[in-house]
C-alpha cells in the first residue's frame, strides 16, 4: 500500500532499469519523485524521493555525481536514479557505485532509450494508486479498532476486497510515544513542534520498515503520538513479536535521549468483531508498560495479572485513598531521595525478603538495609513479614509506580 525501490523495480514497464549499488534498502518508500537540474539537490529535496539524474541540465562528471551521493543520504532520499547513454553521462563510474554500496543507498541505472517522460508518470500513477488503497485499508483497519463500522457483512467484504485477513490469528500493538512533557516543559515553541513533528515521522518510517520486513498486510494506523498495527500469528508467536518489538523499540529510544516508546501487545484476535476487544487490551497493556517503565518496552496483556483488575477501576480516587493509607507515610519530605523507602520496600518485596538480594538490587550495604526496614516496619506500625502486610504494600506499589511514573 506503499511504494518502495523494489517496487518500482518490479514494474513491467520499467524492466530496463538496472539496480548498481543498495540492494540491503529496497524497502525504503518512495514518497514522490524529483528530478535533478541543479548542481546539488540537498536544498531541494525532503526525504523519501526518488532522485533522477539525467546530466542534460548539468554536466555530471564522477565527482558532482560522489556529492549527490552524499547529499541524497544525507537527506535520507529513497533511492538515486542515473541515467546513461551516448550524449551524456555514459556509465556510472566504479567509485560512485562503490561508495552507494557502501552508504546502503539504492543506486540504479536507467538506459536514455527509457523516456523520462514515461518513467516518471508510470511512478506517479502507481503512488497515486497505492495512496488510494492505503487509505482505504487504514479506513477499514480504523473501523475494525474502534468497533465503529456500518455492518459486519459490510466491513469484512471491504477487507477481503482489500485483501485483509480479518478472520486469520492476530494480535493487535499499540505503540506510544511517552515522556512528550519533558520536551515541552522547558518552552513550548516552534522549534520543539519541530523536532515532536520529525521524531513521530522517524518513528513512523521505521515501523513502516519493520513491518514491510515482516511481510505484514495491515496499514499501520496512526493517532497523533500512537501507533496501532494488526500483526499475524501465522509465523510468530506472540512472545516472537515481543521481541522483535523490544528490539526495534530500544532502536526508536536512541533517536532522542528523552522520548521514549513502549508498546502493549493484546491476546490472540481471530475475527473481525475480537478487533476492538483486541485494540482495548493493548491500549491497557501500552499504558502500563508506560507506567512502570517496563524494561523491554513492551507488555503483554495476558501478564498483567492484577494490574488488569487496577485499570479497570473507575475511581481511581479510591485507589490513590487505598496506597496512601498502605504506603503514605513512607514518602519522605526529602527532595532528593522522597521514595527511597518505597523503592526499598519494593526491592523487599520482589526478592522475597532475600536480604542480600535486596540489597544488591539497591546497591547499598546491608546494614543500611536493615536501617531501612526498621524506619519501615516503624513508620508504618507493620511488620515485613506479615503476609497481610506484603500483600497490601504489593498492591498499594503497584498503584504507586502506575501514578507516580
Amino acid at each position: 500500500m506503499s511504494m518502495t525501490v523494489q517496487d518500482v523495480l518490479d514494474l513491467p514497464p520499467l524492466y530496463e532499469m538496472t539496480l548498481r549499488a543498495g540492494s540491503q534498502n529496497l524497502q525504503n518508500n518512495v514518497r514522490w519523485f524529483y528530478v535533478a537540474e541543479n548542481e546539488g539537490i540537498a536544498e531541494w529535496i525532503e526525504g523519501g524521493e526518488l532522485v533522477f539524474v539525467t546530466g542534460i541540465n548539468y554536466v555530471r562528471d564522477e565527482n558532482n555525481l560522489l556529492t549527490l551521493l552524499e547529499q541524497a543520504h544525507q537527506r535520507k532520499v529513497a533511492g538515486l536514479v542515473v541515467m546513461t547513454g551516448e550524449e551524456f553521462i555514459h556509465d556510472i563510474p566504479a567509485s560512485v557505485i562503490q561508495r552507494a554500496e557502501a552508504l546502503g543507498l539504492p543506486l540504479i541505472e536507467q538506459p536514455y532509450s527509457l523516456k523520462m517522460i514515461e518513467v516518471t508518470h508510470i511512478i506517479g500513477t502507481r503512488l497515486v494508486q497505492l495512496s488510494q488503497v492505503k487509505k482505504s485499508a487504514e479506513d477499514v483497519v480504523t473501523q475494525l479498532l474502534m468497533g465503529d463500522y456500518p455492518s459486519l457483512e459490510t466491513i469484512q467484504l471491504r477487507a477481503k476486497h482489500l485483501e485483509l485477513q480479518v478472520l486469520g490469528r492476530h494480535v493487535i500493538a499499540v505503540l506510544k510515544l511517552s515522556n512528550i512533557h519533558a520536551l515541552f516543559h522547558a518552552a513550548a515553541n516552534a522549534a520543539n513542534e519541530s523536532h515532536f513533528f520529525k521524531m513521530k515521522q522517524q518513528c513512523y518510517e521505521l515501523l513502516e520498515q519493520w513491518r514491510k520486513q515482516h511481510a505484514q498486510s495491515f496499514p499501520i494506523i496512526r493517532q497523533g503520538d500512537q501507533f496501532n498495527m494488526v500483526l499475524s500469528l501465522e509465523q510468530l508467536n506472540v512472545d516472537d513479536w515481543m521481541k522483535s518489538l523490544s528490539a526495534l523499540i530500544q532502536h526508536m529510544n536512541s533517536l532522542d535521549s528523552e522520548l521514549n516508546v513502549f508498546a502493549g501487545l493484546s491476546n490472540e484476535v481471530n475475527s473481525a468483531v475480537a478487533f476492538q476487544r483486541g485494540f482495548w487490551e493493548a491500549s491497557q497493556a501500552q499504558e502500563i508498560a508506560a507506567d512502570v517503565q517496563v524494561d523491554a518496552g513492551v507488555c503483554l496483556y495476558k501478564d498483567l495479572g492484577i494490574l488488569k483488575l487496577l485499570k479497570a477501576i473507575p475511581n481511581k480516587s479510591v485507589m490513590q485513598q487505598f496506597m496512601q493509607e498502605t504506603l503514605g507515610m513512607l514518602m519522605l519530605n526529602d527532595k532528593k531521595h522522597p521514595y527511597v523507602l518505597l523503592e526499598t520496600l519494593d526491592a523487599l518485596l520482589k526478592e522475597n525478603s532475600n536480604l542480600a538480594a535486596a540489597a544488591q538490587r539497591l546497591s547499598i550495604h546491608r546494614n543500611t538495609l536493615n536501617q531501612r526496614i526498621q524506619k519501615i516496619e516503624t513508620l508504618t506500625g507493620q511488620s515485613i513479614n506479615s503476609a497481610n502486610f506484603r500483600l497490601n504494600a504489593s498492591v498499594a506499589l503497584l498503584i504507586w509506580q502506575i501514578s507516580h511514573r
